[in-house]
């Protein structure tokens, strides 16, 4: 007849792997659940068992993001978006480029780079950053020569055909990377594409 200590002991321990095997985000824990009654001479053994997350089961995920530094990155990410959408409005719509809100929306994104940064808690995390850090870059070059052009009258070809605007490949490309990275960011998970090169 077995042991009421060993009955119990094994229902408690299949209680925690079930628990366990339940919680796929559950922490990396290395634990282990021992009982020992007497000796193998009365009949009595020792069980061990030893219980792992599924993050210990299946190793780290070293291209995935951390949510903090996802909801982070796709603010300044969204914030991209917005300032690509209103330059592009501005100009099929045939109003004068607005120079101040421009240099604001810019100043926006910088800021909320700077979030993302202190939010960056892993490798993934320093890659995306830099990603989005080369994006606020191309947008900020593209911007600043649409300022300059804009300044020396040389914009009148992008206020008389859509098609300027279509056919600009900083432009086209700038919106295409943005893009990327609001679905990377959203599946955190680190990829690349060509627009961002």
């Amino acid at each position: 007849m077995k042991s009421p200590w060993m009955i119990a002991f094994i229902t408690a321990g299949l209680l925690v792997v079930s628990a366990v095997a339940q919680d796929g985000n559950a922490q990396p824990t290395n634990s282990v659940v021992t009982q020992e009654r007497g000796s193998s001479e009365n009949g009595e053994h020792t069980i061990v068992v030893n219980v792992w997350s599924k993050a210990e089961r299946e190793g780290p995920e070293p291209n995935k993001v951390s949510s903090t530094f996802a909801t982070a990155g796709l603010n300044a990410a969204f914030k991209m978006e917005l300032t690509e959408r209103k330059i592009e409005n501005s100009i099929r719509r045939g109003f004068p480029l607005g120079e101040f809100w421009i240099h604001n929306d810019l100043a926006e994104v910088d800021d909320a780079l700077q979030l993302a940064a202190l939010s960056a808690c892993n490798d993934a995390d320093q890659q995306a950053l830099q990603e989005l850090e080369k994006q606020s870059t191309r947008l900020r070059s593209w911007s600043d020569w649409l300022i300059n052009q804009n300044q020396h009258l040389a914009l009148t070809e992008y206020y008389i055909s859509s098609s300027t605007l279509d056919n600009d490949e900083r432009f086209q490309n700038s919106v295409a990377c943005t893009k990327f990275l609001v679905s990377m960011l959203s599946s955190r998970t680190l990829a690349q594409a060509n627009s961002c090169l």
